[in-house]
């Protein structure tokens, strides 16, 4: 049972949507075996629901989100998760240095396709939430196969 997990900041927008994202393509694409995808957040406060600007993006892509709840990391079962992909560097450089068992189990989700970079957090940098909400389709539609063996293949136990 392949565990994959996503993290951004607050666990409110980019994360979920990661997750719903994710959710979807294994479904769409009938991957076989039972697959469990989380996301959290490495700076989370309160249990709230995801912005409205997330929401909205779920519903444009026909997925619903609206009963997620943000949760930190310190939630998850880190011993479990075969794949972590992170939003930016500095959230992939602190949990290296909190879990550094996840060391061979963690990346940006970017850096699956090429190069690394950040996927900005929309509340902080005022980027457009649907430009965003496209990259993080877009990275996870276009790297599905290698997202799959990275979780299928891991060996952390």
């Amino acid at each position: 049972m392949p565990k994959i997990a996503f993290v951004c900041t607050r666990n409110r927008f980019r994360s979920p949507l990661a997750e719903a994202i994710l959710q979807r393509e294994l479904a769409d694409r009938n991957i076989p075996g039972e697959w469990v995808i989380e996301s959290a957040g490495s700076w989370v406060h309160d249990l709230v629901p995801p912005t409205p600007e997330a929401i909205i993006e779920a519903a444009k892509r026909g997925l619903d989100i609206s009963s997620h709840t943000a949760q930190g990391i310190e939630t998850l079962d880190l011993d479990s998760i075969d794949l972590l992909l992170v939003m930016e560097q500095g959230q992939k450089e602190s949990i290296l240095l909190d879990f550094p068992q996840l060391t061979n189990r963690t990346f940006l989700l970017s850096e699956l396709s090429g190069p690394a970079f950040n996927i900005p957090d929309p509340y902080v940098t005022k980027e457009p939430s649907d430009v965003i909400a496209l990259e993080i389709e877009t990275l996870i539609k276009g790297n599905i196969d290698k997202i799959i063996a990275l979780a299928s293949n891991s060996n952390h136990s």
